[in-house]
């Protein structure tokens, strides 16, 4: 019996079937192959999506999510570009939907990388992070594309003996544009994922 976040995708698989890719991959930037599938990088991975579904190229284990967040993507009416300007997921809420923490969602950043910004910063450069300096805060500061389209900037304050460490994700303003919030949602939670699991790991494949 599936899983409900396997029914989830299993329900897009019929609207990738009636989905013109070649039009996607033009809109959204994504590379359209030969066999008319596109292809995408997410999270240090690369899919291939078609009509049949979404499936990671090297063959190995992948989390459902990972796939309907793809999904959501390639279905998404879309346009226009990214403002490089970053918020909280908050930002993007439904206005029926009220928010004041989302912190929970990011805890476990913080858990898994207190006092050590070495391993973070490893894991991002293997995630395709680009480090973008030192704040004023004393933070550090990354960008990620983790989509075309979906720019973030994630960025990690170090604990001390006051305060735990904190590690926030921002998402470009236009993110709603390609992603409807509880999509966006779901891509924070796989992203979360991919950093802790790529750091226990030491890579970005053969985990769920």
């Amino acid at each position: 019996m599936s899983s409900g976040y396997e029914q989830i995708y299993e329900n897009l698989i019929p609207k990738l079937s009636r989905c013109d890719l070649s039009e996607v991959a033009e809109r959204l930037g994504l590379s359209l192959r030969s066999d008319g599938a596109v292809s995408v990088n997410f999270l240090g991975r690369e899919y291939e999506i078609s009509s049949c579904g979404v499936n990671p190229t090297d063959g190995k284990p992948v989390n459902v999510n990972n796939r309907s967040v793809l999904a959501y993507y390639t279905l998404s009416q879309g346009m226009g570009e990214p403002e490089f300007s970053y918020v909280p997921i908050s930002y993007h809420s439904d206005l029926g939907i009220i928010l004041t923490n989302t912190k929970w969602m990011t805890d476990p950043l913080g858990k898994a990388f207190n006092r050590n910004y070495e391993a973070f910063s490893e894991t991002m450069y293997r995630l395709g992070g680009i480090f973008d300096g030192k704040l004023k805060s004393d933070a550090y500061s990354w960008y990620l594309k983790v989509l075309p389209k979906i720019p973030l900037q994630i960025i990690y304050h170090d604990g001390d003996d006051e305060f735990p460490c904190e590690v926030r994700i921002l998402f470009d303003k236009n993110a709603s544009l390609f992603l409807e919030f509880e999509c966006l949602a779901f891509l924070e939670g796989c992203l979360v994922r991919a950093i802790i699991m790529t750091a226990q790991t030491g890579d970005t494949t053969g985990w769920v």
